[in-house]
C-alpha cells in the first residue's frame, strides 16, 4: 500500500494550541483513505484527502436569506485563515435552487475553506430529520454534492429535537438516515448534532462509537452546541471539562458547532456563555469549535452587519476576540489542509516568505518579510505553551523586503530565552497566506 506524508501533533505540547502549529512528518500508511473519495474520519480524528490532520476552526454563516452564494461573506471570512465554513441552508422560502447550492459550495472552496452545508428545517423537531435526509439524496441534491465531495462535509440536521430523545430512539434514527444517505452515493463525513438544540453533549458521546460502527464508510463527525449560560446545564466551567474531557476520551471526532458570547441578547448580561475558558479546553484537546455567527443583526455577530467586513470587530470583546485576537481564536489556531492553503501555489511563483535570525548579543530578534505586492501584515509571537510574547508588526507593509526588529526582554516581563513559535498573516489583493515556524534567542 502507497505510504502516506502526513502530520501528527506533539503530544508533549498538547497542553496548549501550538500543538496545532508544530508537526512532525512520519509515514504512516491510512485505509481508510482508499475507500473515501475525499475527506475520512478515524478514531478522533479527521483528515483530507491528502492525509493532513483537520481540526475544524471556522464561522457559522447565515446566509440563505440574503447572501445565498456567499459573496459578501467568504471572502471576509477567508482573511481570518478559518479552515471552514458551516453553512445555514434552509428550504422554507426563499426555497434555495439546486444551482444556489452548487454556486455556494463552489464559492466556498474557491475561498480555501470546506464547506460544512446543514439544513436548518429540523431544529427544534425531531420529526422532520427525514425531509433533511429526502433533501440530500434527491436526484437533483445528490449529484452535486459529489461533484464536491473531495472538500465536502455534510451536517445532516441543525439541533433536531427539543428535549432528550432517548439513547435507542437516537441511534434508530440516525443509523437509518446515515445508511439512506451512503446509499444514495453520498461518502462525505456526515455530521451529527446532539439532540434538544443541540444542548446535549452526551447524545452524541454516549451513542457515537455505536453510529459509526454502523456506518458503512465509518465516517461520521459529532456536534455539541454549548448555548447554556456559565451557571447552569452544561454552560458551567465543570459541566463543560466533564464534556470535553469526555469527548477526548471517546472514540469519535467531536467538535462544539455552536456558541456565542450569550444565550439571551435581550439579557446577555444574565446569559454569558463561558466561551473563552470552552475554547481554550477544546484547543487543549484538539476539538474544533466554529462560533456563531460572522454577519447578523444581533449581539452573537462577529462582524458589522452593514459591511461584513474583516476588522469591522463587534460586541466586544466576543467578535474580535473569537475571531483573530485570543490565543485560542480561530486565526491563531486554524490550518488549512494542504489541498485548500493558498500559499501551496503562491510560494512557487511570488515567493512571499519569512526568515528569522536568532538573538544575539544585542537581545534584539529579526525577521525579514518579503512580499510581492503591498499587503496587510501581522506577525504574533508564542512560547511553547502558547502564551503570546508579542506583535511585532501588525500593519501594511511595502512590497519587497521588510525588517521587522524585535526585543523579547523588553516585551514581556517573563521573557525566558528558548524556542519561540511565530505565526505569519500575509493579507493582500491576491488571498491571505499563512506562515508558522520556530525560531532560538540565545
Amino acid at each position: 500500500m502507497k505510504n502516506i506524508i502526513m502530520n501528527v501533533f506533539l503530544p508533549c505540547w498538547s497542553c496548549y494550541s501550538l500543538c496545532l502549529l508544530l508537526s512532525l512528518p512520519i509515514l504512516v500508511t491510512p485505509d481508510l483513505a482508499a475507500q473515501d473519495p475525499g475527506m475520512y474520519v478515524n478514531c478522533r480524528y479527521l483528515y483530507s484527502s491528502e492525509g493532513d490532520t483537520l481540526i475544524l476552526k471556522g464561522f457559522n454563516a447565515m446566509i440563505v436569506y440574503w447572501d445565498i452564494h456567499g459573496e459578501v461573506n467568504f471572502p471576509e471570512i477567508e482573511k481570518t485563515g478559518a479552515n471552514c465554513v458551516r453553512i445555514f441552508w434552509k428550504l422554507d422560502p426563499p426555497t434555495p435552487q439546486p444551482s444556489d447550492l452548487d454556486k455556494v459550495l463552489g464559492n466556498c472552496i474557491k475561498h480555501h475553506m470546506i464547506p460544512i452545508i446543514c439544513l436548518w428545517d429540523a431544529t427544534g423537531d425531531w420529526s422532520n430529520i427525514q425531509n433533511c435526509v429526502n433533501y440530500w439524496c434527491s436526484s437533483q441534491i445528490a449529484p452535486i454534492l459529489q461533484k464536491y465531495e473531495k472538500h465536502l462535509i455534510i451536517n445532516i440536521a441543525n439541533e433536531p429535537g427539543s428535549d432528550d430523545m432517548g439513547d435507542e430512539t437516537f441511534k434508530s434514527t440516525y443509523q437509518d438516515a446515515v445508511q439512506q444517505i451512503r446509499d444514495a452515493g453520498l461518502h462525505v463525513p456526515l455530521v451529527i448534532d446532539a439532540d434538544r438544540w443541540g444542548r446535549n453533549a452526551d447524545a452524541v458521546l454516549d451513542n457515537g462509537e455505536y453510529l459509526v460502527e454502523q456506518d458503512p464508510d465509518h465516517n461520521l463527525v459529532f456536534s455539541w452546541h454549548l448555548w447554556d449560560p456559565s451557571t447552569w446545564m452544561t454552560g458551567t466551567k465543570s459541566e463543560i471539562d466533564r464534556i470535553i474531557n469526555k469527548a477526548a476520551g471517546k472514540n469519535i471526532c467531536f467538535i462544539v458547532g455552536e456558541f456565542g458570547p450569550c444565550e439571551q441578547c435581550d439579557n446577555c448580561s444574565n446569559t454569558k456563555i463561558n466561551w473563552e475558558y470552552m475554547i481554550e479546553k477544546a484547543n487543549q484537546h484538539d476539538i474544533g469549535y466554529l462560533p456563531w455567527v460572522w454577519k447578523w443583526s444581533d449581539c452573537h455577530s462577529i462582524v458589522n452587519n452593514s459591511t461584513g467586513a474583516y476588522g469591522s470587530w463587534v460586541n466586544a470583546p466576543w467578535g474580535e476576540g473569537v475571531a483573530v485576537s485570543n490565543p485560542y481564536s480561530i486565526q491563531i489556531t486554524s490550518k488549512r489542509p494542504s489541498g485548500l492553503q493558498t500559499d501551496v501555489s503562491s510560494e512557487s511563483k511570488h515567493a512571499e516568505g519569512i526568515e528569522t535570525f536568532p538573538v544575539q548579543t544585542d537581545g534584539v530578534l529579526r525577521f525579514l518579510i518579503t512580499l510581492r505586492e503591498p499587503s496587510r501584515v501581522s506577525l504574533h509571537i508564542y512560547d511553547l505553551t502558547g502564551r503570546s510574547f508579542g506583535i511585532p508588526v501588525n500593519c501594511r507593509l511595502a512590497a519587497g523586503i521588510n525588517e521587522v526588529s524585535w526585543h523579547p526582554s523588553e516585551n514581556h516581563t517573563m521573557f525566558q530565552k528558548g524556542v519561540f513559535i511565530y505565526k505569519l498573516d500575509i493579507i493582500s489583493n491576491s488571498g491571505h497566506i499563512y506562515k508558522t515556524g520556530k525560531t532560538v534567542t540565545f
